[in-house]
């Protein structure tokens, strides 16, 4: 009985101690821009990649941030909506703040059925090009700046630097 009440006790401290009243510290995986093309400041998120051999497993971690903002540079109707082209500003994105763009994107954006994500509109320029006649130079571009293809509404392909993480059902 005394031990029982000597344990009710020490959790009772250890509650009040964690209950200082000071600031709570938090985190987060990402912040969704809401809808226009201008969004609060990025919160800083981080991804893991492990590319080991040999039963070595080393893990990269990338810091990233939120997408900030985007500019829509051409839009094609098709049967079930539209397909979109979005540059995105330069940043520190990781695969999972750009999953959550493209995520917030067709959220706010019921016509959007499929996009291209790049962070250079030079990079754009060359991706309408048709590919049998795009310069290496021009492939180089696309390679460097084209992040993320949105398939339908529910599949996200990554590209160019983000080419290493899968794709799949958006969300899972």
């Amino acid at each position: 009985m005394k031990i029982r009440w000597i344990a009710v006790i020490g959790a009772s401290i250890l509650v009040l101690a964690a209950c200082d009243g000071g600031d709570a510290e938090l985190s987060t995986d990402s912040t969704l821009i809401s809808g226009g093309t201008n969004a609060p400041a990025a919160t800083t998120t981080t991804t893991s990649s492990d590319g080991g051999t040999a039963g070595v497993s080393p893990t990269t971690t990338l810091a990233g941030q939120a997408v900030a903002g985007y500019n829509i540079v051409q839009r094609t109707p098709n049967d079930n909506g539209e397909a979109v082209i979005i540059v995105i500003p330069d940043g520190a994105y990781t695969d999972v703040d750009l999953e959550n763009f493209i995520i917030d994107v067709i959220e706010s954006n019921e016509n959007i059925y499929g996009a291209e994500v790049f962070r250079d509109e030079a990079a754009v320029e060359a991706f309408l090009v048709d590919p049998s006649a795009r310069t290496e130079e021009q492939n180089a571009l696309i390679e460097r700046h084209h992040f993320v293809t949105l398939v339908g509404r529910d599949r996200i392909e990554f590209r160019g630097p983000f080419a290493e993480f899968p794709g799949g059902a958006i969300g899972s």
